[in-house]
């Protein structure tokens, strides 16, 4: 009774530890802003405060990430994938990669946990079954950040896009009213306060400062982020930069692209909940008519 008490607490420890692990808390869109213009501009030597706090941050788990990456970097293993969600979540990579790693010795915990529990049960596994159990466990685990990450993602990529639309509308809009591109670029960027937006307003306004080219810059966060169609434009833009009537003409296509696909992905996820409802009707139609006839049924069986 001590034993399986012992590892039952065991479990419920590396279960919230793993829920811990797999959720972390949601960065703030000032840090994430912070990420993108350390990741374009020099470093700056930071301040105390920054300092302790870099310091707290540093633990085991962003060192054991960052070793990892290491490692991954001499076997050519990029990525790339990975490190756009995590750039468009606001996460680091070494921190991620780090995680990873502790959800997976986590996991190999439980399964060793979950093998003792059985063999105390009475269920014995072959020899080398629990070792088995263990690292297909810790395997699974060890991908789950992985499936976080990129649902998040998605989510936040399927924002960007509908709100791209939107700005390159009112670009197009402002550059008909004899705006220039690098004028029409910072104002358009101004209309609303959401993070899309504050991100297209930072990398055109760290542009403009540095005097890189304003397209450039887009097509870099387009890259950056994964964001196909940003980094079309920023492509399609820099061919025609010259011509301000072919710059408005790009956007305006681009914008309509823009809202047909995201048309499209409404009317493909009423469609889907459309067929979730059918199907909750068929069953909803299924249990009554079992309702009504179980008595008859019974009745008859009796006779």
């Amino acid at each position: 009774m001590i034993a399986l008490t012992l590892i039952g607490c065991g479990l419920g420890a590396a279960i919230f530890l793993l829920i811990v692990q797999i959720r972390p808390p949601k960065p703030d869109p000032l840090a994430m802003l912070a990420r993108f213009d350390q990741a374009q501009t020099a470093e700056t030597p930071p301040v105390r405060s920054e300092i302790a706090k870099s310091a707290t941050a540093a633990g085991v788990e962003t060192k054991l990430g960052r070793w990892v990456s290491m490692e991954l970097a001499r076997r050519g293993i990029a990525y790339t994938s990975l490190r756009q969600d995590l750039a468009l979540n606001g996460q680091s990579f070494e921190a991620t990669m780090g995680r990873k790693v502790v959800v997976g010795m986590l996991g190999f915990l439980i399964g060793l946990i979950i093998a003792v529990f059985l063999g105390v049960a009475g269920l014995s596994l072959p020899v080398g079954g629990p070792l088995v159990v263990a690292l297909m466990i810790a395997a699974g685990f060890f991908f789950v950040p992985d499936f976080d990450a990129r649902q998040a993602a998605a989510r936040r990529r399927k924002q960007f896009k509908k709100v791209l639309g939107a700005y390159l509308d009112w670009v197009s809009l402002q550059m008909s009213g004899k705006a220039a591109a690098e004028q029409a670029l910072p104002e358009a960027a101004r209309i609303g306060s959401s993070w899309s937006l504050a991100l297209i307003r930072h990398t055109v306004s760290n542009a403009t400062r540095s005097g890189q080219n304003v397209w450039v810059a887009l097509t870099e966060l387009g890259d950056r982020i994964g964001v196909a169609p940003l980094r079309e434009l920023g492509t399609l833009v820099q061919l025609v930069a010259h011509d301000g009537a072919q710059v408005r003409d790009t956007l305006s296509a681009r914008a309509a692209s823009l809202r047909a696909e995201e048309l499209a992905d409404a009317q493909r996820t009423g469609g889907k909940r459309d067929q979730s409802m059918l199907m909750a009707q068929i069953l909803l139609g299924v249990g009554f008519a079992v309702f009504l006839g179980y008595p008859a049924v019974i009745s008859f069986m009796r006779v």
